[in-house]
């Protein structure tokens, strides 16, 4: 996917979706709206009670789908439904580890694949304790999408690397997810970094909101974008009138794609 938007010279818009916010329908729904407006791959998010690397936005879709009744198995279902109704785009479900865990880590990783995700994005693993995730994905056919931060020194964006692989996630800056008005110098400086040690594309996400943000991260040397929380709060408001919630956000998707154009 990102050797052909390079070919095309264009980067990668990544919306995240937290499954089932406020129920699965929806998120079905939300995710068939941003791929026809121009998403070029879907990372899922887990909802999960202690969500400690999200800010309030996402925080908030966590508790409206946990206190629906929303269950792992049901991000599952979502994945598969997607693909069945013709979503082709790859996806990435982005969980904290604990469900995975519960779940079993070989079961998890196997169940994934078979209903058609292409990766697993656990943000609160450290590389160190990554071996039976990386074992069990490999065997899956699933690339494990790793975080880097402003904070990684050189030694350990090294680590890091050495065991990327899909792209590698470029976290804006040191705090926790949410839209910000200022396109961080962090984040610049990271990006640079990541293309001076790595071929492997870097995605950057935390604070991404808005078109200037989605330019300024390509000329930094990104090969996409994630965007989350600005998206939610488009959506979140308007939730009694969903057809108006899913029109706001697919406005503001095509709006983002096409600042990823070069």
């Amino acid at each position: 996917m990102f050797q052909s938007l390079a070919s095309a010279q264009s980067a990668a818009y990544i919306p995240y979706i937290c499954a089932g916010d406020p129920d699965a329908r929806f998120t079905i729904e939300l995710a068939r709206r941003l791929c026809a407006s121009g998403a070029d791959m879907l990372e899922i998010g887990l909802p999960f009670s202690d969500p400690v690397g999200d800010g309030p936005a996402v925080q908030e879709a966590m508790g409206r789908s946990l206190g629906n009744g929303f269950k792992v198995s049901d991000a599952f279902d979502i994945v598969s439904t997607l693909r069945d109704t013709g979503i082709n785009q790859p996806i990435v479900l982005m969980t904290y580890y604990n469900p995975v865990l519960n779940l079993g880590v070989k079961g998890f990783c196997a169940r994934l694949a078979k209903v058609g995700g292409d990766a697993i994005l656990p943000v609160d693993l450290p590389i160190e304790e990554s071996e039976e995730l990386d074992s069990a994905a490999l065997e899956n056919n699933l690339d494990v999408i790793r975080l880097v931060t402003p904070t990684s020194d050189d030694g350990r964006l090294d680590s890091i690397l050495s065991k990327a692989s899909g792209f590698t996630y470029a976290v804006s800056v040191a705090g926790i997810t949410g839209a910000r008005d200022k396109f961080p110098a962090s984040a610049i400086t990271l990006l640079r970094r990541l293309r001076q040690k790595s071929a492997v594309p870097a995605v950057l996400g935390f604070g991404i909101s808005r078109p200037d943000h989605v330019r300024e991260a390509i000329a930094a040397g990104a090969s996409g974008v994630v965007e989350g929380s600005a998206l939610i709060s488009r959506y979140a408001p308007h939730l009694s009138d969903r057809e108006r919630a899913l029109d706001l956000v697919g406005k503001h998707a095509r709006e983002m794609k096409s600042a990823a154009s070069r």
